[in-house]
């Protein structure tokens, strides 16, 4: 039965309920359904019913449930997860598809989250999605929609619900029911998610609103929220928060068949004697001595003094914990301790030890931890102390703690139990690993095999979520029998064997008391507890815990309260557009994840800054921004707590960051949004990755030149003819001459064409059209030609239809209809001295003439016998005018010859070949059986008919001379021949065999020239590229011929990037560089240009097919593929895939309309190629103007280049710290602003002006070096192929050359940043530089910090940006730069790894590279292998990149093969530039007008009294003795490098002047007020000192003139047992007099040097 008193439902109302059930109606009643397990339910698609095993109180609840939103409150394993799964099995008909409505199953952990999952699954047939810290794959809209498709119930953790909330991923009105697991932690109070989700999303009053469910075991958590006092209030609270009502059993007896209580046992381990505690307690002080020396080491540091604080804080806590250990589990539990924290790396170790904080710095703490961990080995070893953990003579006093003692003598003496488990609850991280170690070594235990769990941190490398999952499986199957567990272990987790529960450390809460003791679920549990006798507290702490379980079990019962505590008011931005939305709260974590997202590195960790201030309404919180982001700082409006003040700095925050566009509508990074802004007029997100395999079938554009048809009705038809010239080098061939004839004119460009054919030996052919005017053809004329050329077409293509006696000839209108293309190709005869051609119509009679062509009755029957004249053939007699210069067929050898003449003087009788006395009659019977009928006939002298080739390949290698090649002939006896054309000649043969590669050519050209057209028509600066150069930007190299567009697109590409880049910088000032580089990404990648190539139709123009001849179709030959459609698919389903593409595996399929595969970044690439062929026929006017026919938009206005020259002005105060004029002598420029060379030199870093940093100028410089280097090198190389340009590319354009051009300019002297890591690193890389080693090119040495790379490139966007955008001057910077690139990259390869993979393959070497197995001091270890026939050669390296080991390691093996002999096939790119031609480097296409920035004005350092205002340095002074005054100048700038903790120490007015150029002085906070006794307790905070302690230690006078004198005592840390007091000068008022003595203290601690100057 339920309990429930506020409800007023006992058991009649329970009957009465019954009677009259909700909507939500069952399918038959309770009872039946508990008793009669083969019931289903209606919904027959539904094949588990959870119905079948559920126990009657967990239907009645499931009961209630459906009709109002309840928590049950059930001990661990009553089942409340089943009662869940009821509920969802009733409101299936909400949630099942295709109903768009979701069951949410929330779960506070990870592991809770699996767990509840799997059930759900076992039990329903629900589709359920699993959602945890590890879906980072959800990141937007588009995704949680896939998701909520595909799933009905999506199990989570609170976090992610929270947050797809907030951005709108999920809508609560979607949500039909929302579950709470653990829903105790929905506290009014309280910042868990639960209570977020409920008190920001669950509106009473909507219309639409989740079925609420929620599950505890305890329905209070926290200290005190079950006092009597709190109790009612927390459980009223919980009601009122998930607008539920709690639900129990009433009849204890009902549950006792299901859950076992354990025996609750109390252990008493006692008290430590007095030898043994002053033994501790020697050891603790040995401690705090180790501390205070690395402390006061620390305070001599130059570190920042924010990282000394935090360093300061993490060491305290890391000696905090040890010392825990050391109390808790004796000398070995603290030495492992020490390990366990020395052995992980930073973060990790902020994780074992629970601090937050950033600092990378952790040598102070490896030093405090390796003298402890020394210490403590050297007192084991001490006298007859030993160290070996299978000694039992170890187990004492003080190895191990009397508290761990008692723990090992419980586990060794318990009585073995079949499949016993035992947990061990400890508080902390490290205690939990360093017990586990112990566990495990120890002999005595060697029935437990024990494994520490702990929560799944980000942070702990070494525990994983996927780790945990292995640990409980394997606790579970019982592979471990003992875990020892922090909280993590108390909620939810299902082990049903486990029969002992063991706080080592004691419960903190009662809801810890009742989960710790539901993991014991045997029978004959036991629930113990470790106290020390000698402590009240711990055991009074034990019966407290059982007397508020009893009195929350009697409270849910009866209430004595409805009382509830205040919902606090939670302030919330919203997004009217979009209906994402951001709390208070939430704005810190959405904050601190914008910040992670800005450009980062090793060096440089954006975070946001917080500072607290006293005003007079409360505390002020100010965030100061990493120097990257767009926003500085932002100061709160005073509140009552710190907390307050900084979630209202961080809403206000998100609000500005909104405002400015670094967060979406949606309030996420601009990175992270699913439907990013539109960058171009193409706004779709990209394509995944099986799109980008995908290949597109498009039609390829016949031009309409050769589309243009005659019509066959005509009488007359005028054909514009052009000569074909041919000349052969050398002239050993001789070539019919032949015509093109047409309707249209070919285009001037195209009567241009030269175009040389390739043959074999080095041979070539250069042909070219020359113009006749118009011929006429009558309508027999026309006919005959039709028939001509399909007659050549069927002989040089489709010659196996000649094989037969008769080949019938296709009608014209047939032709004509099936086939894309008209134009004639005839014999011609040139007259009057070449001046006209007409068509060789003898020729093409006597070809039609042929019997072939007639049907057998009508041929007329041949002689029997050759008579003169004639000679027997095959298929009869024939005349030997006929024979000869005509086409035969040889059945015998089934080849077909051109019959050149007739060899009279020799017949079949004759010597064959000269060899001997063997005849031509000999030849044939010993070779084919054949015996000669007519011997003494003449032979003929035969040529093989030729197979068609491509002739547009290179076949001619570069520098060889073409050889004559003398032609083949046979002699052949007539009477094995076949006569087939007359008067088809050989000539006429070689002729054909040009034709199909110059028509692919010329078709080619006449698409180039259509395309110019096109673009001409919308904008006239495409009128100056050369049709030859479309043409070659339209050619892929797959298409193998002699031109591709390969090194246009290198160049295209570069310029593509420099002018979306520019564009992007000058319209957006406050992106910072990541949000540029992205949006430019969003511009340039291949998708993009693909779906605007597309949508301008562009696509059609590309040639991307290598000719085949077999597949040269034209009138005369039509493709008989038709595509339509409906067959469309199945003509060309075979080519889906790149790869299979790529691999050669599949082949192109021809069709009537051309269709052929397309793949996506095949169009982008021409679209590249397009821009380069712009750039170098015409210019970069040319370019943009075909970018904006794009639709990329590239333009600016002049005034944004000026503006961008003054917003350098705020770093002018910078100028004392850089040497302007040595930098712009190195730059050979003369900065105009010269804000933006200082600008140029300030790493992100570096945040003393309030923010900006050099990457901004970065991003810029990057993308014009790159289009300035590779015009040079595009320009210097034009004999280097493709391939050959992008390598020599990669290896001047990177981040390691220009390093190289920093320390060679000495740029890195100037370089302002504040981080000492970055500038040691940089040190030791120009060592490494300027030492021997990389001038010899040894390999490895020091990593190149990428700041040096960054500099060159940041200097270079400050030149272009200051020359008012003039490539003239930043091409001069640049050429100064290319000796040290240049010498940078000599004699190293480009890529060592694929050198030596060329390497193995062309000698049939096997390679393997083996990553070493350990990794030890943060390096990496990498071996290379080659094997082969008498060849093992192995060499390794070690880096700190795994990728740069592998290098290094592969470049030392290379040059080792090499040494002995292993030479590469191919030349390496170092050779290949000492062997080409080189020209002058120039700058291609630039022809902009350059932007007058002067207009800006030139801006001159501030200076006063004679110091420039960049002096950021305070003038300290005394003011009446005892008060430290800080005095910053009126012109100082933003405050955010003054403000870490106590950085300011002002008194006088008590008010800080906040001076920034960029603040709005109607901005709330630009000014607040800090007194020096808050400012002290800030301090001492910072420096993870005690709080001071402020007295009142005398009053005086009368009572209207009283004074006060106040003293305050601080207890400084880091010097040993040093008390600080101080005495204040009298005041009249409490307030004034504690502010005196506040400042006195910070004036002896400047004295002393705990303050760092300036604070």
């Amino acid at each position: 039965m339920l309990d429930r008193q506020a409800s007023g439902i006992d058991d009649s109302s329970d009957s009465e309920s019954s009677s009259s059930l909700s909507d939500h109606s069952w399918s038959s009643s309770l009872n039946e359904v508990h008793n009669q397990t083969e019931s289903v339910s209606e919904d027959r698609y539904v094949k588990k019913d959870p119905r079948k095993i559920a126990r009657k109180y967990q239907l009645e609840l499931c009961k209630k449930a459906l009709e109002e939103n309840i928590i049950v409150y059930l001990e661990t394993g009553c089942g409340k997860t089943h009662i869940a799964v009821l509920l969802m099995h009733e409101m299936g008909h909400l949630i099942r598809k295709p109903q768009q409505n979701l069951c949410v199953f929330l779960a506070p952990t990870v592991a809770l989250v699996t767990q509840q999952a799997n059930v759900i699954e076992e039990s329903t047939d629900f589709k359920v999605g699993v959602y945890c810290g590890s879906s980072k794959r959800m990141k937007s809209h588009h995704d949680w929609a896939q998701e909520i498709e595909q799933y009905e119930v999506l199990v989570m953790t609170p976090q992610i619900l929270l947050r797809c909330l907030y951005h709108t991923f999920i809508k609560m009105e979607m949500i039909s029911l929302l579950i709470f697991d653990e829903c105790h932690h929905a506290q009014v109070k309280s910042d868990h998610p639960y209570a977020e989700i409920m008190k920001v999303f669950y509106e009473p009053k909507s219309t639409k609103l989740p079925r609420i469910f929620g599950m505890t075991a305890s329905p209070v958590v926290g200290k005190g929220a079950s006092s009597k006092e709190n109790l009612s209030k927390s459980i009223n609270s919980l009601e009122g928060l998930l607008d539920s009502k709690v639900y129990s059993v009433s009849r204890k007896e009902e549950l006792d068949p299901f859950v076992t209580s354990p025996s609750v046992t109390i252990y008493d381990y006692g008290p430590c004697d007095n030898g043994t505690s002053s033994l501790y307690n020697n050891y603790c002080t040995k401690l705090v001595e180790i501390k205070c020396e690395c402390m006061e080491i620390l305070r001599r540091s130059t570190e920042d003094h924010l990282k000394r604080r935090n360093m300061k804080r993490l060491l305290n806590r890391v000696h905090d914990n040890v010392l825990f250990c050391l109390v808790n589990l004796g000398i070995f539990g603290a030495l492992q301790a020490s390990h366990i924290l020395l052995s992980g790396d930073h973060s990790e170790r902020l994780e074992l030890v629970e601090e937050e904080g950033s600092s990378s710095e952790s040598s102070f703490c490896d030093k405090y931890l390796a003298q402890v961990s020394e210490f403590f080995i050297s007192e084991c070893m001490k006298g007859d102390h030993v160290s070996d953990f299978s000694s039992l003579d170890i187990l004492k006093e003080p190895f191990f703690s009397r508290k761990l003692l008692r723990l090992i003598g419980i586990l060794s003496s318990f009585r073995p139990r079949p499949d016993m488990k035992c947990i061990v609850f400890v508080n902390r991280i490290v205690t939990a690993r360093s017990m586990s170690f112990i566990l495990q070594q120890l002999k005595i235990l060697a029935r437990w095999q024990s494994e520490f769990l702990v929560g799944v941190h980000a942070r702990i490398k070494s525990f994983s979520r996927k780790t945990m999952g292995i640990i409980l499986d394997k606790f579970r199957c019982g592979e471990l029998n003992l875990l020892v567990a922090t909280k993590v272990g108390e909620e939810g987790l299902d082990i049903q064997t486990c029969c002992l529960v063991i706080r080592f450390d004691l419960p903190e809460t009662v809801a810890s008391f009742i989960q710790s003791r539901g993991r014991a679920r045997m029978p004959q549990s036991e629930y113990a507890f470790l106290v020390d006798s000698s402590n009240k507290k711990d055991m009074e702490l034990i019966e407290c815990f059982k007397k508020d379980e009893n009195r929350m079990n009697m409270e849910v019962a009866s209430r004595t309260s409805y009382d509830t505590h205040t919902v606090p008011e939670e302030r919330i931005y919203k997004v009217l557009s979009s209906g994402a939305s951001a709390s208070s709260g939430y704005s810190v974590l959405l904050l601190h994840n914008y910040c992670s997202k800005l450009p980062h590195d090793e060096y440089f960790d954006p975070k946001p800054k917080f500072f607290f201030f006293d005003d007079l309404g409360g505390t002020v919180c100010q965030i100061i921004f990493p120097s990257n982001a767009p926003i500085h700082h932002i100061v709160s409006t005073p509140h009552g707590s710190m907390e307050a003040a900084k979630k209202a700095a961080c809403l206000k925050a998100v609000e500005e960051l909104h405002i400015v566009g670094a967060l979406s509508d949606c309030l996420l990074p601009k990175q992270d949004d699913a439907n990013p802004e539109a960058l171009s007029d193409s706004s779709d997100s990209d394509e995944n990755d099986d799109d980008k395999l995908r290949g597109e079938l498009c039609e390829m554009l016949v031009p309409s030149a050769l589309r243009q048809a005659w019509a066959n009705s005509d009488d007359i038809v005028h054909l514009n003819s052009y000569l074909i010239k041919f000349r052969p080098t050398p002239e050993d061939r001789i070539y019919k001459e032949f015509g093109l004839f047409m309707m249209t004119c070919i285009p001037a460009e195209a009567e241009k064409m030269k175009l040389d054919l390739h043959l074999a030996r080095g041979r070539t052919v250069m042909t070219w059209i020359v113009p006749f005017g118009v011929i006429k053809f009558d309508k027999a004329e026309i006919q005959m030609a039709q028939t001509f050329q399909e007659i050549s077409l069927k002989i040089i293509l489709d010659r196996s239809e000649f094989v037969h006696e008769f080949v019938p000839l296709g009608r014209a209108d047939v032709l004509q209809t099936s086939t894309s293309t008209f134009y004639l190709l005839l014999p011609v005869i040139m007259k009057d001295s070449e001046k006209t051609m007409s068509v060789d119509w003898n020729t093409v009679k006597r070809c039609l003439s042929s019997p072939i062509f007639r049907l057998p009755e009508q041929t007329v029957t041949s002689k029997l016998f050759p008579c003169d004249g004639t000679l027997q053939l095959a298929d009869g007699c024939r005349s030997v005018r006929d024979l000869e210069n005509s086409l035969v067929y040889a059945p015998h050898k089934k080849l077909f010859y051109f019959i050149t003449k007739i060899v009279y003087e020799k017949n079949g009788l004759s010597p064959y070949k000269d060899l001997g006395p063997s005849s031509y009659v000999d030849r044939y019977i010993r070779r084919f059986s054949i015996h000669l009928k007519y011997p003494k006939q003449p032979l003929l002298c035969a040529k093989p008919l030729f197979n068609l080739r491509n002739l547009l390949h290179n076949r001619k290698q570069e520098g060889t001379e073409a050889h004559e090649l003398e032609e083949y002939f046979v002699h052949l006896p007539p009477e094995l021949c076949q006569l087939k054309i007359i008067g088809f000649s050989k000539d006429i043969g070689s002729s054909l065999s040009l034709l199909p590669s110059i028509m692919h050519r010329l078709g080619n050209l006449l698409v180039a020239i259509e395309l110019k057209h096109l673009l001409c028509s919308s904008f006239p600066e495409a009128a100056e590229v050369s049709a030859e150069r479309v043409l070659e930007a339209l050619t892929t190299e797959k298409c193998q011929e002699r031109l591709s567009l390969e090194r246009l697109e290198v160049l295209g590409d570069s310029f593509l990037k420099f002018a979306v880049a520019r564009h992007f910088f000058l319209m957006n000032d406050s992106l910072h560089e990541g949000d540029l580089t992205r949006r430019r990404s969003n511009v340039v990648n291949n998708s993009n240009l693909f779906k605007l190539a597309t949508r301008c139709n562009l696509q059609v123009y590309i040639r991307d097919q290598e000719f085949d001849p077999s597949q040269f179709f034209a009138l005369g030959r039509p493709c008989l593929r038709v595509c339509a459609k409906e067959t469309e698919e199945n003509i060309h389903s075979c080519l889906n895939s790149l790869e299979e593409l790529d691999q050669g595996r599949s082949t192109e399929v021809c069709c009537n309309k051309n269709h052929h595969w397309l793949h996506r970044k095949t169009v982008a690439d021409v679209i590249e190629a397009l821009i380069g062929a712009f750039i170098v026929d015409s210019g970069f006017k040319a370019a943009t103007a075909f970018l904006t026919y794009l639709g990329i938009q590239v333009k600016f206005e002049s005034s944004q280049v000026v503006n961008a020259c003054r917003a350098s002005m705020s770093y002018i105060p910078l100028s004392p710290h850089i040497d302007i004029p040595f930098l712009e002598d190195k730059l050979k420029h003369h900065f105009v602003h010269k804000g933006l060379l200082l600008q140029a030199f300030v790493h992100p870093s570096y945040n003393k002006l309030g923010g900006g940093c050099y990457q901004r100028l970065e991003y810029l410089g990057d993308a014009v070096l790159d289009y300035l280097i590779t015009s040079y090198l595009y320009s210097a190389y034009p004999k280097l192929n493709p391939g050959q340009l992008t390598d020599l590319r990669s290896v001047s354009v990177n981040n390691k050359a220009f390093a190289y051009v920093a320390v060679d300019k000495e740029f890195h002297n100037f370089l302002l940043c504040d981080s000492s890591g970055l500038s040691d690193a940089i040190e030791e890389y120009v060592d490494y530089i300027k030492g021997s080693n990389a001038h010899n090119g040894v390999l490895g040495g020091p990593r190149c910090p990428k700041a040096l790379g960054d500099l060159v490139e940041s200097c270079v966007g400050a030149v272009l940006l200051d020359s008012g955008l003039n490539l003239d001057t930043v091409w001069k910077t640049m050429t100064s730069f290319l000796e040290p690139i240049m010498k940078s990259s000599s004699g190293l390869q480009l890529s060592p790894i694929r050198d030596l993979q060329e390497l193995c393959q062309s000698h049939g070497l096997d390679l393997f590279l083996k990553p070493k197995t350990a990794k030890t001091s943060r390096m990496f270890s990498v071996e290379a292998k080659v094997t082969g026939k008498d060849v093992s050669e192995t060499d390794s390296a070690t880096s700190m990149s795994k990728k740069e080991a592998a290098r290094i390691a592969s470049q030392l093996l290379f040059s080792k093969l090499k040494s002995k002999g292993w030479k590469p096939k191919s030349k390496s790119l170092e050779d290949v530039l000492k062997s080409t031609f080189k020209a002058e480097g120039k700058l291609l296409g630039y022809d902009e007008t350059p932007i007058d920035i002067t207009e800006a004005g030139i801006i001159e350092p501030i200076t006063i009294n004679g110091d420039q205002c960049s002096n950021f340095d305070p003038e300290i002074f005394r003011v009446g003795g005892d008060v430290v005054v800080d005095k910053y100048p009126s012109h100082s700038t933003n405050a955010g490098h003054r403000l870490p903790s106590s950085s300011i120490i002002g008194k006088l007015d008590g008010t800080i002047e906040y001076h920034d150029w960029d603040c709005d002085p109607q901005r709330a906070g630009c000014s607040v007020k800090e007194t020096s006794r808050s400012r002290l307790y800030e301090f001492c905070a910072a420096n993870c000192w005690k709080p001071p302690l402020f007295e009142c230690c005398k009053e005086e006078g009368p009572d209207h003139l009283k004074l006060f004198t106040f003293k305050v005592i601080l207890e400084i840390e880091e010097a040993s047992n040093m008390i600080l007091e101080c005495v204040g000068a009298p005041q009249s008022k409490k307030k004034e007099a504690a502010e005196s003595a506040a400042e006195g203290a910070f004036w002896y601690l400047e004295k002393e040097g705990y303050l760092i100057d300036g604070e």
